[in-house]
């Protein structure tokens, strides 16, 4: 037991359960066990430290304290904190700086020992340990606070210095009470070291792992001879070793053109996209140099032309903070003339402060992939090497290379345009859309008027007929005023003949002639208050509010299903609300638009008109699918943006397809008219694979579709655009 622990324990067991002593010894207790099990947890060194701070002070109640650790560059850094602001080190002139200095000595004294610093005391020169004391000497270390400052050093097993718990404690406490405090303050930094010491020994644990995987590593690359299959082993399986967001390989096949063999995380690579072509160029550019590129989110200046063409043309594409492009060479590559067989391109998008020990692993990785990757592309040298012994046979029974090469090409022509006019394929014709509700409404402004309010915001789920926007009518306001001014006038008429009519000296003619007047002023009444009831139900208005009115949504279409409980409209615009209040709308003008989340969803798609034709002659064909009603339908191949990687069915009735195209801008920014079309998506009758998850049901989601349009044959399945083009250009103009 510690001496802290032993004292508190005796000054329990001589005082009451009330005792300070007696409690703070309890809790001292616990604490010391709390932190036992932090020391040894996996937490983060931020989880740990905040943890570790708040029982430390929550043991003895103390107001605040910090934890400073050392920095890389041997500086003291604050960790965490608790209340460090409300012990006053800003209300006394240098008091900061006073501070500070206190913490220097700390952390600077051999040996390393605690320190407590009553409230505006100053360290003493014997305090103050010889390695320690060479600081400014206008700025004396001393607590300027109103509160005991208890220091312990947090160091490492060999007494190095790692850095400070620093304690703050209410000086109205019983004076015996601070050695104990100070003493138990230095005992939790040690536990604070020992988190060090098992954190150190866990990342020699992790060392000894990454060895275990770097030699699975090496065994996997080596297993192969297919250089696409050793390229995507180094790309995953290096990828995981170096702990970076993405790692591609390139092999050069010739000379100097280099293949993008493989990238972390995809199957496929696209060589014709974009991306990929930009990434090989910077291989290619790279290779050729010979040197390493690092990137760090500033380009080197001094880089060779080609390569800073390359990077920059990558960076629009891409863009990582840490781009590290290395050509490996094996040991049997003695041409140094020659650019290196094989490249990898580390890409990390949120790369640690020190990037180095991801750049050793790379190097480590590509010690590994040179030689699998130089034997998979020299194997891929050698020529059809399966095929050579018959393929010598044939060519001898030709009567030479040259026969051999003319009958081969000649049979090979002959079984592809066979293959091309036999081989039936599904034709699908292209076409971009966007995924919606089949049920969206559209709100507008009962009449013209300006926005004073907008009451619903994106996503909110209203019901039909509830108000999205309060607006307001001068002329509509006129108009109520001057009905309510002929109901006013028109009762003060009816009043006055009605107490004329009590007057029993009235004559009969008077009687008869008042009688009239009253009636007409009360026909008067109604009809404004008819008029008034008018405007109300046309525009929404109400006349406790005059020139006030709401525009509302509409109903749902009671034709279509929705499942039962689904009887909100929800608002599919962004907020629009700054833009809209203020603003003087027309009846004609949208305001908001709405839609059914809850009901059926398609796909409303843009055809074009090249296209169109072959969609409606796949209506025509009497082989053509039906539904359970009879109805005809094409399916459709649906991508989602979203999924890209899944493929989804929807079906397209010839109802759905509209009659009339209109001119809309492509990707060229040309006017190309296009045909619009729904398709149905997640119908009742469909395969449970062919549906779309529900969670992908965005409204404006982009989607690509491919309408099956029946079997035709290979040949023109595969080049009908070229075949249309031939006959357009060529034939019709014969």
């Amino acid at each position: 037991m510690t001496p802290t622990q032993s004292s508190a324990s005796g000054s329990s067991s001589s005082g009451g359960q009330n005792d300070p002593k007696n409690r703070y010894g309890r809790q001292i207790e616990e604490a010391f066990e709390a932190a036992s099990r932090l020391a040894g947890s996996a937490l983060s060194p931020a989880d740990f430290y905040q943890q570790f701070l708040n029982r430390t002070l929550a043991a003895i109640d103390a107001p605040a304290g910090a934890v400073w650790l050392r920095t890389p560059q041997g500086f003291l850094q604050i960790a965490c904190q608790v209340n460090l602001e409300s012990v006053g080190l800003e209300n006394r002139r240098g008091g900061r700086q006073c501070h500070n200095e206190v913490l220097r000595q700390v952390f600077q004294a051999a040996p390393p020992r605690p320190l407590m610093l009553e409230p505006n005391g100053r360290l003493a020169p014997n305090q103050a340990a010889p390695a320690a004391a060479a600081g400014d000497p206008s700025i004396p270390a001393a607590n300027l606070t109103d509160y005991f400052a208890l220091f312990a050093p947090i160091v490492t097993p060999d007494k190095a210095a790692l850095g400070v718990l620093e304690v703050f404690q209410d000086p109205a406490l019983d004076p015996k009470l601070y050695p104990t405090f100070l003493n138990y303050t230095f005992q939790m930094a040690g536990y604070a070291s020992q988190y060090h010491q098992f954190s150190n020994a866990r990342s020699a644990t992790g060392i000894e792992r990454t060895f275990t995987q770097v030699e699975g590593f090496a065994r996997l690359v080596h297993g192969t001879l297919n250089p696409t299959e050793v390229a995507y082993h180094v790309a995953n399986e290096g990828r995981k070793l170096i702990e970076c967001d993405r790692l591609c390989v390139g092999v050069r096949h010739a000379r100097t053109k280099v293949t993008v063999e493989a990238v972390s995380g995809a199957d496929v690579v696209e060589k014709a996209s974009t991306h990929v072509r930009r990434l090989r160029k910077l291989m290619e550019s790279v290779v050729a140099w010979g040197e390493t590129l690092t990137f760090k989110g500033v380009k080197d200046a001094g880089l060779p032309p080609d390569v800073s063409y390359s990077l920059d043309e990558y960076l629009n594409e891409s863009q990582p903070k840490l781009l590290v492009v290395l050509p490996i060479r094996d040991e049997r590559e003695k041409d140094q003339s020659k650019p290196a067989r094989s490249v990898l391109v580390l890409e990390s998008f949120n790369p640690p402060e020190d990037a180095a020990p991801m750049t050793q692993r790379l190097e480590l990785v590509a010690k590994h992939a040179a030689p699998a990757l130089y034997n998979a592309a020299e194997l891929k040298r050698v020529p059809l090497k399966f095929l050579w012994w018959p393929i010598a046979k044939v060519q001898e029974g030709l009567g030479g290379k040259a026969r051999f090469y003319t009958v081969a090409g000649v049979a090979a022509a002959m079984v592809l345009i066979a293959c091309m006019i036999v081989v039936p394929y599904p034709l699908r014709m292209e076409a971009k859309g966007h995924m919606q509700p089949v049920e969206i409404a559209k709100v507008y402004a009962p009449r013209e008027g300006q926005i004073r309010r907008v009451l619903v915001r994106p996503g909110d789920k209203i019901l039909p007929g509830d108000a999205v926007a309060e607006l307001h009518d001068a002329q509509l306001e006129g108009e109520y005023r001057s009905l309510l001014s002929k109901v006013n006038e028109a009762q003060a008429k009816r009043d006055t003949a009605a107490r004329m009519l009590g007057n029993p000296r009235l004559s009969l003619e008077e009687r008869l002639r008042v009688s009239a007047e009253e009636s007409l002023a009360q026909l008067s009444v109604d009809s404004s208050r008819k008029n008034m009831g008018s405007l109300d139900s046309a525009f929404n208005a109400t006349q406790a509010r005059p020139g006030w009115f709401v525009a509302k949504t509409d109903d749902f279409d009671r034709r279509l299903k929705r499942p039962v409980g689904a009887s909100k409209w929800t608002v599919l615009n962004d907020d629009r609300r700054e833009n809209l209040v203020g603003r003087t709308i027309r009846p004609s003008e949208e305001i908001l638009r709405v839609g059914n989340l809850e009901g059926a969803w398609q796909v409303e798609l843009k055809i074009p008109q090249r296209n169109i034709g072959q969609v409606m002659r796949a209506f025509a064909d009497p082989k053509i699918q039906k539904d359970a009603g009879g109805r005809p339908y094409l399916d459709v191949d649906v991508l989602l943006a979203s999924m890209p990687d899944d493929r989804f069915r929807g079906r397209l009735y010839q109802d759905d397809v509209a009659a009339e195209a209109v001119p809309v801008k492509d990707e060229h920014d040309e006017n190309e008219p296009v045909v619009t079309a729904y398709v149905k998506l997640n119908l009742d009758d469909m395969p449970a694979e062919f549906r779309i998850p529900e969670q992908q049901f965005v409204t404006g989601l982009e989607v690509r579709t491919r309408v099956r349009c029946g079997d035709h044959a290979l040949g023109y399945s595969m080049f009908h655009g070229v075949w249309e083009w031939f006959y357009e250009k060529v034939i019709f103009w014969f």
